[in-house]
C-alpha cells in the first residue's frame, strides 16, 4: 500500500469529532504514522466538523466518506482538549467523542483496511484490542481518551451512564 505518512498538523485550533467504535473487546482506530512510516499511535476515526454540521451528524458523514460504513452515534462519551506536537509541529484540537455503532461496516468489516481522507491522504486503520492499549503495548490518542472509556466501562451498570443526544 502506498500510505501517506509526512502529515502536519494545521498551526489554528480545529474541532473535531471522532466516533468510538467497539466490538468484541476491540475499538476501531486508524494509525498515526511518523516520518518513518512506524506506526506512533492509533486514533478513532471522524474528522473536522463543518460548520452548521453537528458533531454526531460529522461522524456519520466522516465514516461514509472514509470507509463506506453506514453508522449511528448514540451518545457522546465526552469533550477533549487535544494539545499535542506531531514531528515537532503544535496540534490543537477540541474532540467530541461520540459513542458509535456500524448498521453496515463498509471496509471495517475487514480486521484491517485503509482510510482515504478527504485531502487524498492514506492510512492503515484496524480493529485494535483495548487490552493492547491498557497493556501500553499501543497508545490510543487523543491522550485522555483510554481514561474516559475506562470511566464509562466503570459506569455501565449505572442507569443512563451516556448522555443522550438531543
Amino acid at each position: 500500500e502506498n500510505l501517506t505518512h509526512h502529515w502536519r498538523p494545521l498551526p489554528a485550533i480545529r474541532t473535531k469529532a471522532i466516533g468510538i467504535i467497539q466490538q468484541d473487546g476491540d475499538i476501531l482506530v486508524c494509525a498515526i504514522p511518523r516520518d518513518d512510516g512506524t506506526i506512533k499511535g492509533w486514533r478513532p476515526l471522524g474528522g473536522s466538523i463543518e460548520f452548521g454540521e453537528a458533531a454526531a451528524q460529522t461522524v456519520v458523514r466522516e465514516l461514509h466518506e472514509e470507509i463506506r460504513a453506514r453508522a449511528q452515534v448514540t451518545g457522546q462519551l465526552g469533550v477533549l482538549e487535544n494539545i499535542y506536537t506531531h514531528e515537532g509541529e503544535q496540534g490543537h484540537e477540541i474532540m467530541f467523542l461520540m459513542q458509535t455503532n456500524l448498521l453496515d461496516a463498509g471496509a471495517a468489516a475487514a480486521p484491517s483496511f485503509v482510510v482515504t481522507e478527504d485531502n487524498g491522504t492514506r492510512h492503515a486503520a484496524a480493529w485494535v484490542p483495548l487490552a493492547d492499549f491498557h497493556a501500553g503495548h499501543e497508545t490510543l490518542f487523543p491522550d485522555g481518551l483510554l481514561t474516559l472509556l475506562n470511566a464509562a466501562r466503570s459506569r455501565t451498570d449505572a442507569p443512563n451512564s451516556l448522555q443522550p443526544l438531543a
